[in-house]
């Protein structure tokens, strides 16, 4: 009982369930199973048929896509819902799921139940989620439009300059090597420079396939920016290089944050990419602080990356 409790207190907390009666939430809930995802598990890929919705019970699950070279990048959190869009049409999905963190989400319908058969025999359920749903696309557009309205300052100038990359969503090369002395003045006293790059990434690019590859680097992307503070910046350098800009940061909090970065990537699971057998993913990080090492940005990137190149040198797995 308690389990069923569980599952319409859930449900009932989410947008788009959060209208219907109880009878009708009971329904749900009988087609509705909890299941634990670790870290960096995908829940589902993009473009696999859409058979079921989710909603989050804890955790936190990031949703990446790419269409004609743009990227989409959100987050979830408990309470909200995510793939019911492509799932209420039936069609592929426009983007793939992954638990962020250790993630508890409730699916529906459950492994065993198929949704054309249930809604079947409770089409007015299946009527009044819809309707709910196109309340709720029509709010998230205007809101939106007001955010890209109402942003502004020197991070919307980047944005519009084309500075990111397109597979990723990180800011790329270009904003480095070209931007990156010009903000050095405003990321105070201190600023640190990583050059982050996988040890194993050719293995895995060779061994699973590039469209494995760039699954793996956009994992390492999301985990990445969820490791970097309000002011802090992501960068994907090139291939399988990354770089990250620390604000506030000296030496010693830099060493700390990159075995931090080092010990976030490490843990991505990829098993649903490469399969159970697949391998973990080791970094080197190489770094350099503004002012110690330099006062330009090209001073400062030619260190980290002396400092990255360093480390694999030494066998890999190391922060120097």
């Amino acid at each position: 009982m308690a389990l069923h409790e569980d599952k319409v207190e859930l449900l009932r907390k989410s947008e788009i369930f959060s209208q219907l009666r109880e009878y009708e939430l009971d329904i749900i809930s009988k087609y509705s199973e909890f299941i634990n995802c670790k870290k960096g598990q995908a829940i589902f890929g993009q473009g696999k048929r859409a058979r079921s919705l989710y909603v989050v019970e804890k955790g936190r699950v990031g949703i990446i896509g790419v269409d004609s070279g743009n990227v989409t990048i959100a987050q979830i959190v408990a309470g909200e819902s995510f793939g019911e869009m492509d799932f209420l049409g039936m069609s592929e999905r426009s983007a793939g799921a992954f638990a962020e963190e250790d993630t508890v989400v409730l699916r529906f319908p459950s492994r065993g139940y198929d949704s054309e058969t249930i809604f079947r025999d409770h089409a007015y359920v299946s009527a009044r989620m819809l309707q709910r749903l196109l309340g709720i696309i029509s709010e998230r557009i205007w809101n939106v439009n007001k955010l890209l309205f109402d942003k502004t300052g020197w991070l919307q100038d980047l944005h519009r300059q084309l500075l990111c990359d397109k597979m990723t969503g990180l800011y790329n090369q270009n904003f480095l090597k070209e931007d990156f002395i010009n903000i050095l003045p405003d990321l105070g006293k201190s600023a640190a420079l990583l050059m982050i790059k996988p040890d194993n990434f050719k293995d895995i690019n060779d061994g699973f396939g590039h469209e494995a590859g760039d699954q793996v680097l956009n994992l390492i992307a999301i985990f990445l920016q969820s490791e970097l503070g309000e002011n802090d910046i992501g960068i994907r350098y090139g291939g399988d290089e990354f770089a990250a800009i620390l604000t506030d940061t000296g030496m010693d909090n830099a060493v700390k944050r990159a075995e931090e970065i080092q010990a976030a990537i490490g843990s991505i699971n990829i098993s649903g990419i490469t399969g159970p057998d697949g391998p973990g993913i080791p970094t080197s990080i190489g770094i350099a602080v503004y002012p110690d090492h330099g006062e330009d940005s090209e001073i400062l990137l030619k260190k980290a990356y002396g400092n990255l190149f360093k480390a694999r040198d030494k066998g890999g797995s190391i922060v120097i």
